[in-house]
């Protein structure tokens, strides 16, 4: 988290300072304009980023991740409510390949780990 807040930082001001971004429209929505519809996406796409992370893991790994799984769409959707609509379309997108990524590799990985188990 921490090295994403400087990008992040970046980014937003990148939006706000170049009016090819702030004046521009993809789908529905100004991308320089606060847009409440894909802010609950982000948050909603995040809280599941944090659901698809904790399969397969232990009782008590899922404990430690509770509260920085819970905190992360909250902290998304406080900051997507107060910026521009390019932002949590950025949160949005790379939450869905992170959801994908990790079932992929949850899926090869628990895989892997019961061929092990039977060859044990």
């Amino acid at each position: 988290m921490l090295i994403q807040m400087p990008i992040l930082i970046a980014f937003y001001w990148a939006i706000r300072g170049t009016q090819e971004i702030t004046g521009h429209q993809f789908l529905w929505f100004d991308l320089g304009e606060t847009d409440i519809l894909l802010t609950i996406l982000a948050v909603v796409i995040y809280f599941a980023q944090f659901k698809v992370s904790q399969i397969g893991l232990e009782p008590q790994q899922k404990k430690q991740m509770a509260f920085i799984g819970l905190i992360s769409p909250v902290m998304i959707g406080i900051i997507s409510l107060n910026a521009p609509a390019a932002l949590p379309l950025y949160w949005a997108v790379g939450g869905l390949f992170i959801i994908g990524q990790t079932l992929i590799s949850k899926k090869i990985y628990l895989a892997h780990k019961k061929r092990t188990s039977e060859t044990s």
